[in-house]
């Protein structure tokens, strides 16, 4: 799938291609994790490159080009 943020259609830096897996993951911090309230952190999107597993992450939610 290709992806954009902000109006430009992203490439992988390591090998410039398009296509990408999309996840999402949680930031931790140290602190919510001393308290138990992991499930209070941020999340951010990764887009994993399909051709040499690159992982980008980006704060705003890339959406589909």
């Amino acid at each position: 799938m290709k992806y954009k943020v902000g109006g430009i259609i992203l490439t992988c830096p390591c090998c410039q291609n398009d296509t990408f897996d999309k996840d999402y993951r949680q930031l931790n911090s140290r602190g919510a994790t001393f308290f138990g309230l992991d499930w209070a952190n941020k999340e951010a999107a990764i887009l994993i490159c399909k051709r040499c597993s690159y992982i980008s992450w980006f704060m705003d939610d890339p959406s589909r080009a």
